[in-house]
């Protein structure tokens, strides 16, 4: 099966109370593929924004989804059944049976209807819609398939709409490296949420990125801490994934 296309709009529908995270203050995520392994690495700063507005340093951003990890970063829902809680949503349409690009898959359009249906019932409390709009959902999901290190992410934002316009859209964007994949450079291939920070630190730490994955991830996600302290904050959880499965290299008492 393909993997989504590189751009698409979904029309709005509908959603109730919803606690996301707000876009500005979203996250630090960084996930490197190389031919062996997969390193993937978030910071833990996030901010609740119904009733008064409270930021925590105990976000857990990396979940294991059947045997598949996905990271989450803009805004979304933590708590239980909720329609933006990602993790749970991706649990409920990926099958076990999935190979990951096919859970991507099913997890895109699921993702999609979700934030179209917040959207839409935002629009009954301006200061909430007006932290939607022009936000943005990024989930990135790795792990292995077909006995190879696999990674995919996807963003969907939120446009602003014309003046009384009732039909918002959501645009996709998606990113893949899956089991075939290798950069044309012979570099690992590395997948982050977007910041100058990350990328100027990229551009002066190839040597770290090809010899220590750990370390270059871990280093740029404080780089990135360091930069965005208003947005993005320690501690560091950690994962490192290859044939003999996942191992967490730092993570959280609190996270599962």
């Amino acid at each position: 099966m393909k993997f989504l296309p590189a751009l698409c709009s979904f029309p709005f529908l509908l959603i109730l109370q919803i606690v996301p995270i707000r876009p500005s203050f979203a996250t630090t995520i960084v996930v490197l593929k190389t031919q062996s392994e997969i390193v993937a690495g978030a910071d833990s700063m996030g901010l609740y924004l119904t009733g008064n507005r409270r930021m925590s340093n105990s976000f857990c951003k990396i979940h294991q989804v059947h045997d598949f990890f996905i990271a989450n970063a803009g805004f979304y829902d933590t708590r239980a059944g909720q329609r933006l809680n990602i993790q749970e949503l991706v649990t409920r349409v990926a099958r076990k049976s999935d190979p990951l690009t096919v859970a991507v898959n099913r997890s895109s359009g699921a993702i999609a209807g979700a934030l179209s249906q917040a959207i839409s019932d935002a629009r009954e409390d301006d200061g909430l819609y007006n932290v939607l709009v022009g936000g943005n959902v990024v989930t990135f999901f790795f792990g292995f398939e077909d006995g190879k290190p696999a990674a995919y992410a996807n963003r969907f934002s939120v446009m602003t709409q014309p003046e009384h316009s009732k039909v918002p859209l959501i645009d996709g964007t998606y990113e893949s490296c899956g089991p075939q994949c290798v950069p044309a450079n012979g570099n690992p291939y590395l997948m982050h949420t977007r910041s100058e920070a990350m990328d100027e630190f990229r551009s002066k730490n190839l040597g770290l990125l090809r010899d220590d994955p750990v370390a270059f991830v871990r280093s740029m996600i404080f780089s990135d801490m360091a930069a965005n302290k208003d947005r993005s904050g320690p501690p560091v959880d950690i994962l490192q994934i290859d044939r003999n499965g996942p191992k967490w290299i730092e993570k959280k008492p609190n996270c599962p």
